[in-house]
C-alpha cells in the first residue's frame, strides 16, 4: 500500500467518522430530552456493563482475525480462520448473554441500586451477542482492504440507530426503545455483512484448524480488555455508588462529548494496524517506523486543537444539546478531552507491541494503570465528585501514554516532530482564548464560532510554518472545494 492510499483510506474512514460522529453527536440531546438524568445514568450503565462482558465473550479473536489474516492469500486458510472464530463467538456470546440475563436482578439491586432496573438489564443482555459477532463479520472487510465497504456498514449502522431511537422515543417506548433499536440495527448489519462474506468466499463448516493459534494470541488481550474497562468505565459503577444515578447521567453525559476525541483515533486505527501488521511480516522496518511517526503526527495535528475546542464550548454543548439538569457536568469535558488524546497516544504505540507478537505487556501496562484509576477513582470521587472521576482518568491515562510509548521505543525507533506539535499547542492556544469569547445559545451560533476556530487555528499553523508543502496543498484544496459548494448551495 502506497502513502498517498494509505492516507485516501484514513481520509475516507475519517469523513465517514465525521458522520457517525454527527450522529452520534445528536443521539445526546434525543436521548437526554426524552429520558432525563436518572433512565439516561441507567442506559449509560447497561452500556458500560454489556462493554464489561462483550470483550471477555470475544476474546480478543477480533484483533486475531486481523493480526493473522492480514498477509493471508489462500482462500481455504481465510474460510476457515473466518468461520471458526464466528462461530466460536457466537456460542460464547450466546453464553454471555445468558449469564447477564440471568444476573439482571442482583446487578441491579446491587450494581445500579435500583431493583427496578432489572427488566431493562434482561432486555439489554442480547447486545452482548450482537457486540461480539459484528466485531468479526465487519473487521473481515477491514483485514482485505475493502474499506468502503466497512465505512459503508460503519456509517448505515450510525445513521441507523439515531432514526430508529428517534422513531421509537417518539412513539413513546423510552428506555425499551432505545434498546430495541441499537438490538435491531445492530443485527440487521451483521446479518447483512455475513451474507456478503458468504458471497465473496463461500461457505463451510468450520473444523477449527488454526482456532489454537489464534487463541494463542488473542487471550492474553482478554484480561487486557478487561483491565481497559476498568480504567475507561468502572467510575460510572463508582460514581453511582457514592452520588447515585442521577449524577452517573450528568457526568456520562459530559463524557459523551469529551470522548468524542477518541473517535479521532479510530479512522487511524482501523487503517494502521493491519497495515504495520503486513508491513513487519514483509521485514519492511524502515516503512513501518514512517507510518508511525505520521500517523502520531497527523493525530495530536488533528486532535490537540480538537481538546482545546471542546474546552472553549463545553458549556455550550450540554447547554444547548441537552437540559438544564446536566449542564453542571460541563467541567467534565476539558478533562475527559484530553484523557481522550493521551488514550489516543498509547493507542498508536500498542500497535507497535502487538505486531511484534507481546500482547502480554499490554495486559501489564492496562492492569497498573487500571489499579491505579480504582485508587484516584475511589480517593477524588468521594471529595470533589464527578470532576474527581475524570481527573482519575485523565491520570491514568497520562501513566499509560507514558508506559505504551517506553514499551514501544525498545523495539522500533519514532519521530516525534516536537516542533510540530509546540506550534499546533501554540495555535489551539490563539484559536481558544478568540472563540471562547464567543457568547453561543443556539446551535447555529456554535456551529460559527466552530467554523472560526478552524479558520483561526490553521491560519496561525500556517504563519507558524506548522504544515509542509504537502499538507498545505491539501488543505487549499479542500477548502477550494468546500467554498465551491457552498458558493452552489448559495447560488440555489
Amino acid at each position: 500500500m502506497s502513502y498517498q492510499k494509505f492516507a485516501r483510506e484514513v481520509g475516507l474512514i475519517g469523513m465517514v467518522q465525521v458522520l457517525t460522529n454527527l450522529s452520534t453527536f445528536l443521539l445526546i440531546p434525543i436521548i437526554t430530552k426524552s429520558l432525563g438524568t436518572y433512565d439516561y445514568g441507567l442506559w449509560a450503565q447497561i452500556n458500560i456493563s454489556v462493554s464489561l462482558i462483550s470483550p471477555l465473550a470475544l476474546m480478543g479473536l477480533s484483533m486475531g482475525l486481523v493480526r493473522f489474516l492480514s498477509s493471508e492469500t489462500e482462500k481455504e486458510v481465510i474460510k476457515e480462520a473466518v468461520y471458526s472464530i464466528l462461530f466460536f463467538v457466537t456460542i460464547s456470546g450466546l453464553l454471555a448473554s445468558l449469564s447477564l440475563y440471568m444476573l439482571a436482578e442482583p446487578l441491579a439491586t446491587f450494581g445500579f441500586k435500583d431493583p427496578d432496573a432489572a427488566y431493562f438489564i434482561k432486555a439489554g443482555s442480547l447486545l452482548i451477542l450482537v457486540n461480539v459477532i459484528e466485531p468479526v463479520s465487519l473487521y473481515y472487510f477491514r483485514v482485505f482492504r475493502q474499506i468502503k465497504e466497512f465505512s459503508y456498514f460503519t456509517l448505515f449502522e450510525a445513521l441507523g440507530k439515531l432514526l430508529f431511537i428517534l422513531f421509537l422515543l417518539k412513539i413513546g417506548y423510552g428506555l425499551l426503545g432505545v434498546i430495541v433499536a441499537t438490538l435491531l440495527v445492530q443485527g440487521v448489519i451483521t446479518l447483512i455483512a455475513i451474507l456478503i462474506i458468504i458471497k465473496q468466499i463461500g461457505l463451510v463448516i468450520p473444523r477449527f484448524t488454526y482456532l489454537r493459534e489464534y487463541l494463542r494470541f488473542s487471550l492474553p488481550l482478554t484480561p487486557n480488555t478487561l483491565v481497559r474497562w476498568i480504567t475507561e468505565s468502572s467510575d460510572r459503577y463508582l460514581v453511582t455508588y457514592f452520588l447515585g444515578l442521577n449524577s452517573v447521567g450528568i457526568y456520562s453525559a459530559a463524557c459523551s462529548f469529551g470522548n468524542l476525541i477518541q473517535f479521532l483515533i479510530n479512522p487511524l486505527q482501523i487503517i494502521l494496524f493491519p497495515e504495520l501488521s503486513k508491513l513487519f511480516d514483509e521485514n519492511k522496518i524502515d516503512e513501518l517506523t514512517v507510518y508511525m511517526s505520521y500517523s502520531l503526527r497527523y493525530f495530536l495535528i488533528i486532535s490537540i486543537p480538537a481538546v482545546f475546542g471542546l474546552s472553549a464550548f463545553a458549556k455550550p454543548l450540554l447547554g444547548i444539546f441537552t437540559t438544564e439538569n446536566f449542564v453542571s457536568g460541563w467541567f467534565v469535558i476539558p478533562v475527559i478531552a484530553s484523557s481522550g488524546l493521551l488514550a489516543g497516544i498509547a493507542q498508536i504505540f500498542i500497535n507497535t507491541l502487538l505486531i511484534v507478537k507481546k500482547t502480554k505487556v499490554p495486559t501489564y501496562i492496562n492492569f497498573a494503570v487500571a489499579v491505579l484509576n480504582v485508587l484516584l477513582n475511589l480517593l477524588l470521587i468521594p471529595w470533589v465528585g464527578i470532576v474527581g472521576a475524570a481527573l482519575s482518568t485523565l491520570f491514568s491515562y497520562f501513566f499509560m501514554a507514558i508506559l505504551c510509548t517506553h514499551m514501544s521505543l525498545k523495539h522500533f525507533k519514532h519521530n516525534f516532530y516536537f516542533y510540530d506539535i509546540i506550534k499546533c499547542i501554540l495555535s489551539s492556544t490563539a484559536m481558544y482564548f478568540f472563540v471562547s469569547r464567543f457568547e453561543i445559545l443556539t446551535t447555529y451560533k456554535l456551529l460559527v464560532a466552530a467554523g472560526i476556530g478552524v479558520l483561526v487555528y490553521l491560519s496561525v499553523m500556517f504563519l507558524l510554518g506548522g504544515f509542509n508543502d504537502h499538507e498545505l496543498s491539501l488543505i487549499k484544496k479542500h477548502l477550494f472545494r468546500i467554498r465551491s459548494n457552498l458558493t452552489k448551495i448559495i447560488e440555489a
